[in-house]
C-alpha cells in the first residue's frame, strides 16, 4: 500500500546517507541501501545525453522492532519530511 503524506521526521546521517529516522514519535533504523531521488534542471537542453542531476530526497526502507517501511523523505522548509510511504 502508497501512501502520500507530509510528516516531519529527524534524520541522522553518516557517510553522507541517512543512518536513522525519528518519525511518529519512533525512532526507526535505515535498514537497506538508501537510493538518492533526483531530478533534472528543467531549463537544460533536451539534447543534453548526461544533465547534471539534484538530490530533491532519499527513498529507503527503515525497520523499528519488527515493523518495516519504504519512506521518502524530502526537504521541507529547511527540515526533513516523509513524503511517501509503502508498507
Amino acid at each position: 500500500m502508497r501512501a502520500t503524506t507530509l510528516e516531519p521526521a529527524t534524520v541522522w546521517w553518516g557517510g553522507g546517507v541517512p543512518e536513522r529516522v525519528v518519525w511518529r514519535g519512533s525512532r526507526w533504523r535505515v535498514s537497506d541501501q538508501p537510493t538518492r531521488l533526483t531530478a533534472t534542471a528543467e531549463f537544460l537542453p533536451s539534447a543534453m545525453t548526461h544533465a547534471p542531476e539534484q538530490t530533491i530526497g532519499w527513498r529507503f526502507q527503515i525497520t523499528a522492532g519488527t515493523e518495516s517501511v519504504v519512506v521518502d523523505i524530502v526537504p521541507d522548509a529547511g527540515q526533513w519530511a516523509v513524503a511517501r510511504t509503502w508498507s
